[in-house]
């Protein structure tokens, strides 16, 4: 954001032009606004008339600047840094994926978090599970940043893929010569892996309810049919 504000006094400007003039730069976009101060008696601050044309010169610039600081927020909580490396950008400034050597030198799929100051904070899956992670990750970033309360929930609720990791460590080994073994993908895929085991489970007690049920049914039926066999020849009987 390029921001200026600027005064002219008489003589000052080409085409006869005094008072402030106000521009800013922002999005790409080029605004300036003039303020004149030709009727003023005095070009000073003991002028009323040359007052109140600055206050407004300066109303206008803090305008223009809370856009720009609204527009600036607008693009850090919905767009990845322009600078961001492939594969590794989540959708928004500050979080990124990333692999990184650990003490002991093992590879750590992590989620990377710039603080607003100092260097940044990984968050790993070797304890918490995908979603456990994204969910620390995001909390810390929003904390740092001071990020609203409802771009924070949005941001919880959009989490990239596991497949995300798998595709960077891909491309950091083919194209950055990495050595990234396979192995270090399986705490990002644990959480999926579970969840696929639950539906497989849940799906085959389903099936068996479904066996039950129908064999039930039939064990009904059958003692129904000899009930009603034994009543007929009893009644022949009698």
């Amino acid at each position: 954001m390029n921001m200026a504000i600027r005064y002219y006094a008489p003589g000052d400007h080409g085409s006869g032009f005094i008072g402030f003039r106000v521009t800013v730069v922002f999005n790409k976009n080029y605004r300036q606004s003039y303020f004149s101060t030709s009727r003023a008696e005095n070009h000073n601050e003991s002028d009323v008339h040359f007052r109140y044309e600055k206050l407004k010169a300066e109303l206008q610039e803090a305008t223009w600047q809370a856009d720009s600081f609204l527009h600036q927020y607008r693009v850090f909580v919905s767009q990845n840094h322009s600078t961001t490396k492939p594969f590794r950008g989540v959708g928004v400034h500050g979080i990124t994926c990333h692999f990184f050597r650990d003490r002991r030198n093992s590879w750590q799929a992590a989620f990377n978090v710039q603080p607003s100051t100092g260097h940044p904070k990984t968050f790993t899956f070797c304890s918490r599970s995908f979603t456990e992670t994204w969910i620390a990750a995001v909390e810390f970033w929003a904390e740092q940043h001071g990020i609203l309360n409802d771009d924070t929930q949005r941001v919880l609720t959009s989490p990239p893929l596991p497949a995300q990791f798998k595709e960077l460590r891909r491309h950091l080994n083919n194209e950055h010569r990495y050595d990234i073994p396979v192995e270090t993908l399986s705490p990002v895929f644990a959480e999926q892996r579970e969840e696929i085991l639950q539906k497989k489970a849940a799906k085959k007690r389903q099936h068996y309810n479904r066996e039950e049920g129908s064999g039930s049914s039939a064990s009904q039926k059958a003692a129904a049919v000899i009930s009603e066999w034994f009543e007929t020849e009893l009644s022949r009987n009698s």
